[in-house]
């Protein structure tokens, strides 16, 4: 496991144990734990030592050696302990804002409610409006977060799920069966709110590559295996879907695979307007393929620039790539700094330097980092007494970091 999936662990851990309501200290050790090894400059591989973890502080000699064990083995048994003994409808419960796990555990022991379901039920019989602790405003807010999880049940962020998705591909890249493979779909286009992952793959063994796909070690569960389509669930609890067609195929199904149903819709009948046919498996005339490459050969048939994946949703790419058009896409080589970040001199994660030596790793030239200010108390807002030395750290960081420049600022609430 690499640092950020082990932060998520720990903080799993202090949660499933707050669900146990085992001891303050307990849960507290584990989320001290998780967020000193999220803001430490140290990095997390298979040859990490115990000793170099407890030179973090805040990390114990019995966390450091789970640490341990996670970055070695990819598991812990305490871990797959407590989520074994934890109705897994609990952990469901988690996803309702405003609903903590103190509140979960207490409807659980009184009113044995352990499913979203069951909860449901009891808000609309109106059972906890009288509860302590709970109320009606709560009982309609909880209901309100039952409707919102309803709506974007099996929904993903993009930022959420891209990397683990570029992992899939890598793994599969390497299989010595697979000649081409890409990410298609919604999360080819980039959609802030993704449903599953779109795998288009190539080979002459498609037997091999759907053995190794299900057998991928992210793999929960194999939903599905064919000849040309498979399916399964990650950990995380995302589907993955990959198909497979030969060589020749790669560069139409690709296309097919991640243009939206309306892009596809037009290219479709463009093509048929122009004496063609056009699907998964290829771009035809006359019942004889079109020979294309890639898919920058595909659109150049019909005298069009390549419209990148982003912009395939039918909404005038098309017409703007025949008449060569086609807006230029802001890249991340074109983002330069960026305003508005805190660090942990208020509610960050990382250090003003450790903020500003990744920003200057990522070669941008300017930021500007705004705590919040004394009102905002809670997020550890900073008082009139600290400004001077923020300011003053702020300025040896700027003197070492020459090459970035750093504007000073601060989130100021509008007060009445």
């Amino acid at each position: 496991m690499d640092k950020k999936e082990i932060v998520t662990v720990l903080n799993d851990i202090s949660v499933l144990y707050e669900l146990k309501d085992e001891s303050f200290f307990k849960i507290r050790a584990y989320q001290m734990a998780a967020r000193a090894l999220e803001i430490s400059d140290m990095e997390i591989n298979k040859d990490i030592t115990v000793e170099k973890l407890l030179e973090i502080k805040g990390i114990g000699k019995s966390i450091a050696g789970q640490v341990f064990e996670l970055a070695r083995a990819n598991r812990l048994e305490l871990y797959e302990e407590l989520l074994a003994s934890t109705p897994p409808g609990l952990i469901e419960m988690l996803k309702i804002p405003g609903l903590g796990p103190k509140k979960i555990k207490y409807l659980y022991d009184n009113l044995q409610i352990s499913t979203i379901a069951e909860l449901e039920s009891a808000c609309a019989n109106d059972m906890l409006a009288s509860l302590p602790g709970f109320g009606k405003k709560t009982q309609e807010n909880i209901l309100h977060g039952i409707d919102i999880i309803k709506k974007f049940k099996d929904r993903f962020l993009y930022g959420a799920i891209i990397k683990e998705a570029e992992k899939i591909i890598s793994k599969l890249k390497a299989f010595k069966y697979v000649n081409n493979c890409s990410i298609a779909g919604s999360l080819r286009r980039k959609k802030e709110v993704i449903k599953d992952i779109d795998i288009v793959a190539s080979t002459k063994n498609p037997a091999e590559v759907m053995d190794y796909f299900t057998n991928m070690d992210k793999a929960y569960e194999i939903i599905s295996k064919g000849e040309t389509k498979s399916s399964i669930r990650l950990n995380s609890g995302i589907n993955v879907d990959i198909r497979i067609v030969d060589d020749f195929q790669y560069p139409y199904a690709l296309h097919h695979f991640t243009g939206s149903k309306e892009h596809n819709t037009a290219m479709r009948s463009l093509a048929k307007k122009s004496g063609m046919k056009m699907n998964e498996y290829g771009l035809f005339k006359d019942d004889k393929i079109i020979e294309c490459s890639s898919e920058k050969e595909i659109f150049s048939v019909f005298g069009m620039d390549y419209i990148e994946p982003e912009l395939r949703e039918n909404t005038g790419e098309i017409e703007a790539a025949a008449m060569h058009r086609l807006p230029d896409i802001i890249s991340y080589k074109d983002i330069r700094g960026l305003f508005h970040f805190h660090t942990d001199s208020s509610d960050g994660n990382m250090s003003i330097e450790q903020a500003v030596k990744k920003l200057t790793e990522m070669k941008f030239e300017y930021c500007g980092v705004t705590e919040h200010s004394k009102s905002a108390a809670y997020a550890g807002g900073l008082d009139d007494k600290k400004i001077p030395g923020y300011i003053e750290n702020i300025n040896y960081i700027q003197e070492k970091y020459s090459d970035l420049k750093i504007f000073k600022g601060i989130e100021s609430d509008i007060l009445p």
